[in-house]
């Protein structure tokens, strides 16, 4: 019997069981059963945090770093939704 109230939970003892429509179901470690990845899962949320240093060497005039911020930013988000 597994709890956790719609949360991922360990299967306490092995038994048959009613699997409903949309349900995960994932084999145990070492287990001879395969796993799917389950991409299109709507449940399923990937983030990907990765930190963004950006130098900005200049000679001369004075630079506006809000602007420099900005523009670094759009072309990223450019880059990531492949607008570029």
């Amino acid at each position: 019997m597994a709890t956790g109230a719609g949360r991922a939970a360990r299967v306490t003892r092995t038994g048959l069981a009613l699997v409903h429509a949309g349900e995960l179901v994932l084999p145990a470690a070492g287990s001879e059963a395969e796993a799917e990845q389950v991409a299109e899962d709507d449940r399923a949320v990937i983030a990907y945090h990765f930190p963004v240093e950006i130098e900005v060497v200049a000679a001369g005039g004075a630079l506006d770093a809000d602007a420099l911020a900005d523009l670094a930013l759009a072309r990223l988000a450019e880059h990531l939704d492949g607008r570029v």
